[in-house]
């Protein structure tokens, strides 16, 4: 079943325009992003992974790539066949997320050789950039989670792409409460534990890992899954 949506996502036309996209809104950060640092290749993973355009992209192509996973399939009535397949819901809801999930992930890894192409001019800090993106991956597999549970509620795409959106900005915005807070409260401690602002861009670009960071959207992640599939269980019936 996963590689079917696998297969399906790469045969869209729509997922061509998200990578064509990508590849070329991140190849000019890319660019502005060792102009800002003026070469120092050191400081070039926290400017590339953690900017306004990088969480752009890390909030709005989940969203748009998960859009169509179960909402399209309801729509066209492909869903009511497959679930007399006797296939799981939480088997359907697992193999879309995971669909969804490399299909991310390969945008990320496309990156990649600009990074080998910089390191035979300079010294790429090669921890920091395998940090970044295990954190891509960690809050990427959140951010899919959502919308997946988007598109169960909803059997239209656009909305579930709006509604993962909302739910993902949650996510991002909760870091911009600590400035309500004083250094030292126990809300700052809980505000970063949940922020992925904190983990992205004040640890993992930095090459600072916290086993909290995996634990944490490991768990969020299997917790947006069961209620999709407990949302897919009720609209069956």
């Amino acid at each position: 079943m996963t590689r079917r949506d696998l297969l399906g996502l790469f045969v869209s036309p729509v997922a061509w325009v998200i990578i064509f996209v990508f590849l070329l809104v991140m190849g000019l950060t890319f660019h502005l992003s060792l102009l800002g640092v003026d070469g120092d290749l050191r400081q070039l993973v926290a400017a590339t992974y953690g900017g306004l355009v990088f969480w752009f992209m890390m909030l709005v192509i989940p969203p748009l790539v998960a859009m169509r996973a179960l909402a399209e399939e309801r729509r066209l009535g492909s869903l009511e066949m497959l679930m007399t397949t006797g296939v799981s819901d939480a088997a359907v809801v697992i193999a879309k997320w995971l669909a969804t999930w490399v299909f991310f992930l390969f945008l990320w890894i496309c990156l990649l050789p600009l990074w080998a192409l910089l390191s035979t001019v300079g010294q790429v800090d090669f921890g920091a950039l395998f940090s970044a993106h295990l954190g891509v991956a960690l809050v990427g597999a959140g951010f899919c989670s959502t919308g997946i549970l988007a598109s169960a509620v909803t059997s239209h795409p656009l909305a579930s792409a709006a509604l993962a959106t909302a739910l993902n900005m949650g996510l991002f915005l909760i870091h911009w409460l600590r400035f309500l807070y004083q250094p030292g409260d126990l809300q700052l401690r809980w505000i970063d534990h949940f922020s992925a602002v904190h983990h992205l861009g004040d640890e993992l670009t930095r090459g600072i890992f916290d086993l909290r960071i995996p634990v944490w959207w490991g768990t969020f992640t299997i917790l947006m899954l069961f209620v999709a599939t407990k949302v897919l269980e009720r609209r069956r019936w």
